[in-house]
């Protein structure tokens, strides 16, 4: 099917995306056989997919983490809201909550009316308190109890509330977006004061996220000034060039309210292509620093102290008004590439309440601008490395054509294995014996074989495993062991012996056992066990392996030697699942022991018990002994 080359701007979907995105949803499915989606789900897949593209998630934390409201007990009285989901970032709690409008031709979508009358429900729940009747107590006891138990297992975290309004047809903010301002103002000062936001998504926006990892802007001008002289302006003009550089690249400096207007503007998930999600908070040295200077008397000086704000463009137009007071530039699909933290740090000096009234709105700041021909996406890529940037391309994107990925996925082909190194890259309606990601590869590994269940746990530690280094290379070792040679990147013409077969199938057994186990979970009877199972589906998946290593080890090893055919890998597949099958209410026992002698024992919660390394150690000894 031919797919768009270009970022979507219209309204409404056309066939081919929606088609797109249904392809896209049924492979979420395939990808994950234990969530107990239908690929013809479309309607809830819809739901997981859009979550899973506006925050990052792995497969795993998707379908474990969100939640949706019990509409059988609660009936009308879920009060506007349909899921939720509590994430931990280290110094905060985000507590997203969403409601979602879902038609089947894919042309509903949402009136201003009824996100304010979502977004104010919440906002008055959550954050304020001030709705206790009974039937609101009911609605939102789930949420509550969730919330609190995080607290506990955290409790030095803010909490930010981030309310999420996602329909398949249009946008209300692509179609009023002035309404959508007006609500944004009514509660800018909770979304300073306490970290209160909300924001929109249409059936294009997730096609969009789906497609290109980001949402575009409109043309949008900024101003560089001339008040820091008359020379305070560059603009190389190199045109079209062989080197694949940019076309014109300005450097000046512009007002801080011009980046802070921006902010405000596109708040979900289009000016930093992870929106202000990235903003690491006022806590952070280098944040702080940032907002002492706006608001004191060096903020004349801000310009020279700070490192400034690189943006990409697509095309770029000049204006040089005959005044020289200024220069207009009109920017068309700008990204904010790098300076994420100071934009925002900026943004909360202007609206915080006890900030605002110092804030120096007559500062500077300095930009650079890249006109990028968006075909040149070596180059991109480069500079959004070079820059430092937070934006959508995680670690592991940038490790999608390393040598390592594509000597795996070729061998997993000869398997009859699908492995995605890039997103959605297997063949559509190809029959593999097993799918899974590089991302669900090497967690696994983690878990099983390295037993680092603990930091499976925590969303940052697993984008770190990602970034090229010892734990990246030594798991996906396709070398072998080497004396005295720490494992590395490949080499160009890297042929796979049976060292690389056997790492290939001990990924896919720790995968097996890891699917095992999360499908049985969903047949235990008791609701909190089955949560707690859920939370350590990495941990059971390890315990198995321990028991069981005297007969997978040497199953691997024997299937290591022989010819990469679908045959091997299924035999491979169903011995692992008959031995996770065989073992699941010994590795439960095991789980369940370790977790209560270590909470009797260091106190706090289970949450809490599961990111530390010390009761995965406890999990080891158990499993052994």
């Amino acid at each position: 099917m031919p797919r768009a080359k270009k970022v979507v701007n219209d309204v409404k979907l056309a066939p081919a995306q929606i088609q797109f995105l249904k392809e896209k949803m049924e492979h979420l499915a395939k990808r994950n056989p234990s969530s107990g989606v239908s690929s013809t789900d479309h309607r809830n897949l819809y739901f997981y997919l859009a979550v899973q593209k506006i925050t990052h998630l792995y497969d795993d934390e998707l379908f474990e983490g969100l939640k949706f409201v019990d509409r059988k007990k609660t009936g009308k009285s879920e009060e506007l809201l349909d899921a939720y989901l509590i994430l931990d970032q280290g110094d905060e709690l985000q507590l997203k909550l969403f409601q979602f409008k879902f038609t089947d031709k894919y042309d509903g979508g949402i009136s201003t009316k009824e996100l304010y009358a979502f977004v104010d429900r919440m906002n008055r729940v959550f954050l304020r308190g001030d709705l206790q009747d009974a039937k609101t107590l009911e609605a939102f006891k789930e949420v509550r109890t969730a919330l609190d138990e995080a607290r506990e297992g955290n409790p030095r975290a803010k909490t930010h509330i981030q309310c999420y309004y996602v329909v398949n047809g249009q946008n209300a903010s692509q179609t009023d977006a002035g309404k959508v301002q007006e609500i944004r103002d009514t509660f800018s000062h909770d979304r300073q004061s306490y970290g209160f936001t909300f924001e929109t998504y249409g059936g294009v926006d997730i096609y969009n996220l789906c497609a290109f990892g980001r949402i575009p802007i409109q043309d949008e001008t900024l101003d560089l000034s001339y008040e820091m002289g008359d020379r305070s302006f560059l603009h190389h003009n190199i045109g079209v060039n062989p080197n694949g550089m940019p076309v014109q690249v300005l450097v000046g400096f512009v007002n801080v309210n011009q980046l802070i207007r921006l902010v405000d503007r596109y708040s979900n998930n289009e000016l930093f292509e992870k929106n202000v999600r990235l903003f690491l908070g006022t806590g952070k040295d280098v944040n702080r620093r940032i907002i002492e200077t706006i608001t004191s008397n060096q903020s004349v000086w801000f310009g020279f102290m700070n490192n400034g704000v690189s943006i990409t463009t697509d095309a770029v137009h000049v204006d040089l008004p005959a005044s020289r007071k200024k220069v207009k530039m009109r920017l068309t699909n700008m990204q904010i590439i790098n300076g994420c933290q100071t934009v925002n740090a900026l943004y909360h000096a202007k609206y915080a309440p006890e900030l605002k009234d110092r804030f120096q709105g007559n500062s500077n700041v300095m930009v650079r601008i890249y006109q990028v021909d968006p075909a040149n996406k070596p180059f991109l890529d480069a500079l959004i490395i070079a820059t430092n940037s937070q934006n959508a391309i995680r670690p592991e994107d940038l490790l999608s054509n390393d040598n390592i990925q594509k000597a795996l996925q070729q061998i997993y082909h000869e398997y009859g294995v699908g492995y995605e190194r890039k997103e959605g890259e297997t063949l559509p309606g190809h029959s593999y014996v097993v799918t899974f990601s590089k991302e669900q590869a090497g967690m696994v590994y983690l878990a099983v074989f390295d037993g680092k269940c603990s930091k499976l746990r925590n969303s940052l530690s697993r984008r770190e495993f990602f970034r090229e280094g010892n734990d990246y290379y030594r798991v996906f070792n396709l070398k072998g062991d080497e004396d005295g040679v720490q494992p590395g990147p490949l080499p160009d013409g890297f042929v796979p012996t049976e060292k690389a077969n056997l790492r290939a199938l001990q990924v896919l057994a720790a995968r097996v056992l890891e699917e095992a186990c999360r499908a049985s979970i969903g047949s235990i009877p008791d609701k909190q066990e089955r949560g707690s199972l859920r939370k350590g589906a990495y941990y059971l998946a390890r315990i198995i392996y321990l028991k069981q290593s005297s007969k997978i080890d040497p199953g691997l090893a024997k299937a290591a030697t022989q010819d990469r055919k679908a045959s091997v890998s299924r035999e491979v597949v169903d011995s692992v699942s008959a031995i996770a099958k065989a073992s699941l209410d010994a590795a439960r026992k095991v789980f369940a022991q370790a977790l209560k002698d270590y909470l009797s024992k260091e106190g706090g919660n289970e949450d809490a018990a599961l990111k530390n390394s010390a009761f995965a150690k406890l999990v080891d000894e158990y499993a052994v002994h």
